[in-house]
Parts: structure tokens; C-alpha cells; sequence
């Protein structure tokens, strides 16, 4: 495999900008429960809860002692020659069978930015406006055109190895954007017939320490009922209309 040069653990978008081609131009609600009457129904309850406790933290130290360490990278906008709009502002943790992702943005505040237009994006500025979570996986990057891959290389280079994943959506209208969600081998593909899931990528032998990782965040405008569940959930615009963070291999 022809060596390739990477930018650690996380990368610093304007370091990376020139050699980029021309394709990158809920809180869940609780019902709190009162305690039940019964002394005794009252303390198996409180056993059986230390139990599940204890259980969820054997189970996330086996799931990190799985995965490697977390990266953070900047995020830019719009498109990968915009500016840095969050400092270290998106996350990723690779572990054997899934990625974990998550970014924290500034709002994009309504009618200030370009908006795409298509089957999942009104096209119009509003309040709340909708946006989209994506993470684009190339398990191959020395295949690609460019010192960056791109949607391009996904949808059209069959030796490139790469899938789109929808990881999340929101309805924003606070000051901050927080997306957040994960892939794994059951995750869907977006990208057409050349595009490969995780677990088919894995299947073939390839490592996700190996992988180019990108975020992007898709905007899909005002809010409109008519167009859900796919205005948070289905691809809108292209590279030039996404904020972005790039993870490059660690191995």
C-alpha cells in the first residue's frame, strides 16, 4: 500500500485547505417516578438499579479499552475553503466495528449562509431551521484523486472503498448546535452502487484506524412538516454548501 501522510489525531482544516480538489468546495424527555409505598419493593428497586450501574460501566470500560484514543478537529464553513467556525469543535472515536461522532457548532444564524435546494431542503431561510449530521468513511485514501477525498471518489472510482452515513438530525433554534450519532456495520449507505457499508469495508479487510474520516453538516432550511423525516435524515446540497471537520488515518 503506497505510504501516505497524516495529520495525527486531529487536523487543523486550513493546514490541508490547498491540497483539497474541487469536490469539497434530542434530549430524550424522563418521567420522573415517584418511590414506591413498599419499603421492600423500595430497596429491590434501589439493588436492582446499582446493579444496572454496575453492569454500564463494565460495559463502557470494555468498549473503550476496544477503542483508540478520541480525535477532535476544527470545523469550517461553508465549504472547506470558509472559515474555522469552532475550534477542535467535532469529535471522533474509532472502534473496531463502528464510529462514534459528535459536533458542537455555533448556529448557523437564519438568511446569513447559502442555502441548498433539493427533494429534503426548502431552500428558504426560518425559524427552526433543520440540519443534518453525515460522516463520510474512505478505508482506501490512497485511492483517491487528491490529497483529500471526496464525494466524487465515493460515487464514481470503484477502487476507492467508501460509504455516506446519515449519523443524525436536528431542529435548531438556540444559539448552539450540538449533532450527534454513530455507524456501525448495520448502518446504511448513502452514494450509489460504488458505495460500500462499514461492515462490508470490514468484511474486505479494512481497518478504521486506516480510514480518512469527514463530518459534515448538511443544512436544510426552514422547517417544513411536509418534508420530514427526510429533511433531517437524506443528503441536501453539496461539499460547497456543508460545514466540514477532517479526520485523517492514525495508523
Amino acid at each position: 500500500m503506497p505510504t501516505r501522510s497524516h495529520y495525527g489525531t486531529g487536523v487543523r482544516i486550513g493546514s490541508v485547505v490547498a491540497g483539497a480538489h474541487a469536490a469539497y468546495g434530542y434530549p430524550e424527555n424522563h418521567e420522573w417516578r415517584q418511590p414506591m409505598e413498599c419499603k421492600g419493593a423500595t430497596v429491590r428497586k434501589r439493588i436492582l438499579s446499582s446493579i444496572i450501574t454496575a453492569s454500564a460501566l463494565v460495559l463502557s470500560a470494555s468498549v473503550a479499552s476496544a477503542a483508540g484514543p478520541s480525535e477532535t478537529a476544527d470545523v469550517v464553513g461553508q465549504g472547506l475553503a470558509g472559515p474555522i467556525v469552532a475550534p477542535d469543535g467535532a469529535a471522533i472515536l474509532r472502534t473496531p466495528n463502528s464510529v462514534v461522532a459528535k459536533l458542537v457548532m455555533p448556529t448557523p444564524v437564519p438568511g446569513s449562509y447559502a442555502y441548498p435546494i433539493g427533494p429534503t431542503g426548502s431552500g428558504v431561510a426560518g425559524h427552526p431551521e433543520a440540519f443534518s449530521l453525515w460522516v463520510f468513511i474512505f478505508y482506501n485514501p490512497e485511492e483517491c484523486a487528491a490529497a483529500l477525498c471526496g464525494p466524487a471518489d465515493l460515487m464514481n472510482d470503484p477502487d476507492v472503498i467508501a460509504g455516506a452515513h446519515n449519523a443524525g438530525g436536528h431542529l435548531a433554534g438556540g444559539p448552539q448546535l450540538t449533532l450527534a450519532g454513530s455507524v456501525n456495520r448495520q448502518s446504511f449507505t448513502f452514494g450509489g452502487p460504488n458505495a460500500e457499508t462499514l461492515g462490508e469495508a470490514l468484511s474486505m479487510g479494512y481497518d478504521l484506524a486506516d480510514a480518512e474520516i469527514h463530518l459534515a453538516v448538511a443544512p436544510h432550511g426552514a422547517l417544513d412538516p411536509a418534508l420530514l423525516p427526510g429533511q433531517i435524515t437524506t443528503p441536501v446540497g453539496n461539499p460547497g454548501f456543508w460545514w466540514l471537520s477532517i479526520f485523517m488515518p492514525v495508523s
